[in-house]
């Protein structure tokens, strides 16, 4: 049994207009929420022994902001192939990158959040959020395989849902 956690970075800042959209920053309320997402993760138990996050500058801000939450401090993978991933794509990346038990993929809109609902046996939450995937959104799936080469569409079922905003931001 392995886990996957699929996270869309947290919330970030437009002041900026002159720098490429790969290099931007999170906003204020995004480095709340990233630490808000990392002391959840703590005391739910989803914690990842492996990352695997987007070069995007948001994605590996957020989860700076995670991992200083948390105890133990999984293997971190910066992989640029997941910046605007499709689904399809990203699967690709954990059958080849993946080594944890539990691994959180970090990465953005729409691919994410597509492969959130692709990946799902199980009905969407009723969270009103669940189909837009806004920023920061976090699903954990459990997946019946014993290796990630072995990770397809449609066998997970859903362990969680979390938002920043449910955690008061």
């Amino acid at each position: 049994m392995k886990k996957l956690i699929l996270m869309r970075h947290a919330k970030s800042s437009w002041e900026e207009d002159d720098i490429q959209d790969i290099s931007r920053s999170l906003n204020e309320r995004g480095r709340k929420g990233a630490a808000l997402l990392g002391q959840w993760m703590e005391k739910s138990g989803n914690t990842p022994d492996q990352v695997i996050t987007s070069a995007a500058t948001r994605c590996r801000e957020t989860w700076d902001g995670i991992g200083a939450a948390l105890s133990a401090q999984p293997d971190v993978l910066v992989e640029r192939a997941l910046y605007m991933a499709g689904p399809e794509e990203t699967l690709d990346i954990l059958r080849t990158r993946a080594k944890g038990d539990t691994v959180l993929v970090l990465a953005h809109q729409p691919g994410i959040g597509l492969l959130a609902r692709e990946m799902r046996v199980d009905p969407p939450p009723a969270h009103e959020a669940f189909a837009k995937y806004p920023t920061g959104a976090t699903t954990v799936l459990d997946l019946p395989i014993d290796d990630w080469s072995q990770i397809v569409f449609g066998i997970a079922h859903q362990e969680d849902y979390v938002t920043p905003r449910a955690l008061g931001i």
